[in-house]
């Protein structure tokens, strides 16, 4: 999935300026570079969870454009890197309308999957609902989503009855346009909700940096790929308990049912439900990390958040084992135990310092290509190298749960590691997953109290491993070199800073 950060260099003016008025109102700005630089220094408004959700709630917006949003979100959250080309994300949407019309037309499949009482009940509901008017307001709106909560009915299962009322997708069963479709798709922009950016051809995306609130607000369902994980993970006996239930075939070895239940669209919530309780809590009892208690709905969610949350096993460079840490640096930096463990990045939480170090070797050696200077002992700093024939770079990684506060301690650990080096100490980074304003004070006291002018530089896990991605991109030689210079000031190392930074550290200079 790609972060915010990564996006913005491959977005236009235009849609800049979408995404600048989800968070920003009224502010005016004249280049494609100023919105950047605004974004990214406002970042953690664009990403703050409370802005999601409220941006998530379409109830004041007119049919079409609420479930057309909804209807591409669906389509965004079960791609790979919850990305899609533009001509795609308009046959998505359309091919979905076209397959819940399609079911919702099926009375065995609409009996299968919906219980007789709840839709006679919900029905009965919702066509009163619909027969005043063209429309649903916001009250009945409300009451339909409680019927719905109480019903344990999904979003799919209300549209799949719409269309046995001639009002999915449209009156009349009507399919959207692409002119509507375009519609909702400027919506969720200015929603901030999505980003459109090119880069061969045009792609929207849902930017990681609010994929997972997203999901968990929408209550998305899994990937084909990711849900086959889940499917494979069940025993044979489960399998056909799903079929069985939805009155399918259940013959057949263990792949075959698999295929089976793909094949026949049971959503991974709908074949989940199947179970009572007290087997959901055994399913969950074998994922480690995973949370048990709760209600049944709740442990539901719980399978699907966790299979939501593996990644891919195949490592990003197959040569070092030390890739595989990198691929999961910022959750290193930030101690998410949760997919650390999923993931089997880590079996003991003691771990993760460790390997949040071994990672961060892993970027300067192989993603830099500098030299690394082995150090005697253990009260050293976590990393050194030669920052020029007189100085060196040191660098300590702390993973916290929490913004770094750059206590006291680490201060005089800090200063000690400082002062104890033969060569002058020019540059010392602090790369931590996020920090507070009283640690950036801190890191400013450190470089006086070092008395060598020592720099003293906090970077966030997310933004040393965007330059390791990005740096070469910068260069304009044709072997490229790192340039340290581009870490090199006192106080906070933003993604705005270093992408000014590598534009004029990673270029050769002309003095002609």
């Amino acid at each position: 999935m790609m972060f915010l950060q990564d996006i913005l260099p491959k977005m236009s003016k235009l849609y800049l300026g979408r995404t600048v008025d989800s968070f920003l109102k009224d502010v005016h700005m004249e280049t494609e570079e100023e919105m950047r630089e605004v974004i990214l220094k406002n970042i953690d408004e664009f990403q703050n969870k409370e802005r999601v959700k409220s941006y998530l709630d379409f109830r004041n917006e007119s049919r079409d454009v609420t479930l057309l949003n909804e209807l591409i979100l669906m389509c965004l959250m079960e791609k790979e890197g919850y990305i899609l080309s533009e001509a795609d994300l308009y046959k998505e949407v359309e091919d979905m309308e076209r397959v819940i019309l399609e079911q919702g037309a099926d009375d065995e499949y609409i009996n299968r999957f919906i219980p007789k009482d709840v839709k006679r009940i919900y029905s009965a509901v919702l066509d009163a609902a619909w027969r005043k008017d063209e429309s649903l307001n916001e009250h009945e709106i409300n009451i339909l989503t409680v019927l719905r909560n109480e019903l344990d009915l999904s979003k799919r299962e209300h549209y799949l009855l719409e269309t046995r009322i001639d009002r999915f997708p449209q009156k009349g069963n009507k399919l959207h346009t692409h002119q509507q479709i375009s519609r909702s798709l400027i919506n969720l922009q200015t929603r901030g909700l999505i980003l459109r950016f090119r880069d061969d051809i045009s792609r929207y995306i849902i930017p990681k940096d609010i994929a997972r609130i997203l999901r968990y607000e929408m209550g998305g369902e899994l990937r084909n790929e990711v849900y086959e994980s889940l499917l494979t993970d069940l025993n044979v006996t489960q399998l056909r308990e799903i079929l069985n239930q939805l009155d399918f075939n259940v013959s057949g070895v263990k792949e075959a049912l698999v295929a089976r239940i793909i094949e026949h669209n049971i959503l991974p919530s709908i074949a989940l439900k199947v179970f009572n309780s007290k087997e959901l809590s055994d399913i969950l009892r074998n994922l480690e990390g995973a949370k048990i208690s709760g209600t049944k709905k709740e442990k539901v969610q719980n399978i699907i958040d966790y299979y939501e949350m593996l990644s891919t096993p195949i490592s990003t460079d197959p040569t070092d084992d030390r890739a595989r840490l990198y691929d999961f640096y910022e959750e290193l930096a930030s101690r998410d135990y949760k997919t650390l463990r999923i993931n089997k990045i880590i079996d003991k939480d003691i771990h993760v310092d460790n390997y949040f170090e071994d990672a961060t070797r892993y970027i300067f050696e192989k993603k830099l290509d500098i030299d690394l200077i082995e150090m005697d002992g253990t009260r050293n700093a976590d990393g050194k190298v030669q920052f020029n024939k007189q100085d060196v770079l040191l660098w300590d990684n702390k993973s916290t749960e929490e913004p770094y506060t750059f206590p006291d301690k680490h201060f005089k650990q800090f200063l000690r590691y400082i002062r104890s080096e033969k060569m002058r100490v020019t540059l010392f980074i602090i790369i931590v997953a996020d920090y507070t304003k009283e640690a950036v004070a801190q890191a400013q006291k450190l470089k006086a109290f070092s008395e060598l002018d020592t720099d003293v530089a906090l970077i966030k896990a997310t933004d040393l491993a965007y330059v390791a991605e990005q740096w070469k991109n910068y260069s304009d030689q044709k072997k490229p070199e790192f340039n340290l210079q581009v870490f090199n000031i006192t106080g906070e190392l933003t993604r705005s800073l270093l992408l000014s930074r590598m534009e004029w550290a990673l270029k050769g200079i002309d003095m002609k």
